[in-house]
Order: structure tokens, then sequence, then C-alpha cells
């Protein structure tokens, strides 16, 4: 942990999913300073018809990252924030069809590898 799963629309060439989850990976780094080795990105490539928001087709993207408690609210804002911008960046799709929801679980409830993980860094 960090996930950061993201529901985008099929049609991403592999070659851009890297570039973006190697990017991600270090602003996830740099802002809530989670080892490189804990961070996984995770892409959910959907048909047009799977994705809706007011019972209308949309082609917005949807990030959800999920951390574990203990960072600041300006770190969890800051988190989301660039997680928007990369993706827009790197997509050419507009910040205003991007949605990035962040939560937060205590370390106690996250297990990897088989043993839990520690308390995260507090920033």
């Amino acid at each position: 942990m960090p996930i950061i799963a993201i529901e985008n629309r099929e049609g991403i060439s592999p070659k851009l999913k890297a570039e973006i989850a190697k990017e991600m990976t270090a602003a996830v780094h740099e802002i809530i300073l989670s080892p490189n080795d804990l961070i996984s990105v995770i892409f959910h490539d959907l048909p047009a018809y799977n994705t809706y928001r007011s019972g209308e087709p949309t082609t917005e993207t949807l990030i959800f990252c999920h951390i574990r408690l203990g960072r600041t609210d300006q770190a969890v804002l800051n988190l989301a924030k660039a997680m928007s911008r990369i993706w827009s960046q790197k997509t050419k799709v507009p910040e205003s069809e991007i949605e990035v929801a962040v939560a937060s679980y205590p370390a106690k409830h996250v297990v990897r590898g088989g043993a839990r993980l520690e308390e995260p860094p507090i920033v």
C-alpha cells in the first residue's frame, strides 16, 4: 500500500501506462513518503458502455488512492491533485473529466506479504 486504482476508458497503450505508473509512483513517494516497493498502480480498462454518471454515459476517469492513515489533510489533498494532474498531462484528458478519491485505512488493517504493515511516516 498505497494502491492507486484507475478506472479508465480502454485504449491507452502499455507504454503510456508504464509512464503514468512511473510518474504516479514518484509522486506518491515524494508526497506521502511511502517506500517505492509498497506503491502499486493498477489500470482497469473499461469499454465505453461501462461508465455512467447521473444515469448517462460519461468519458470521465476515476482514480482511487488507497493509503494508510497518518497523513495530514494537506498531504492527502496534494496527493489527489498530483494524481489528477499527472493523468491529465499524460492522457490529455481535461481535469474536469477526472475525479480522484483518497481513502485511508489503519495500518493494523493492512497486510502485505503475510505481515501487517508498519505505521506510515507522518507527513
